[in-house]
């Protein structure tokens, strides 16, 4: 038997970022990123463990602010890439911005690990 598929050329741009948001490849520990320019963050995020609600809260609101500001940069270059290039951004695309990029993905996994260390403290706190 031979089955024959047939799609529509109509399609959804999906970008970088999107891919990022949804990508379940695991969980990386920002603690774990080895950028030398990270090293009094890093240090931050080994203390978040013994941290007091309050401090997690704080660090919680901030982290989120971040993620907000370099999404909105990241998603202005890919808005631009694809304008001048009538494609979406591909990983060898992204070089322009590439430390941006990789802050948004250590900003996520700090948002990650906040939110655990929040749920344990207090599980009724609905983040």
């Amino acid at each position: 038997m031979d089955f024959t598929v047939t799609a529509k050329p109509g399609f959804t741009i999906r970008s970088f970022l999107d891919q990022l948001d949804d990508s379940a490849d695991g969980f990386t520990s920002p603690v774990e990123e080895k950028a030398p320019a990270r090293c009094s963050l890093d240090l931050r995020l080994s203390n978040l463990h013994s941290a007091s609600m309050p401090e997690l809260l704080e660090q919680l609101q901030e982290a989120r602010a971040d993620k907000k500001r370099l999404r909105k940069t990241l998603r202005e270059f890919e808005d631009t890439f694809f304008q001048e290039n009538g494609r979406s951004v591909q990983k060898e695309d992204r070089t322009p911005l590439a430390e941006e990029y990789g802050e948004y993905k250590h900003v996520k996994a700090k948002l990650r690990l906040l939110e655990v260390l929040i749920s344990k403290q207090d599980p009724s706190k609905v983040i």
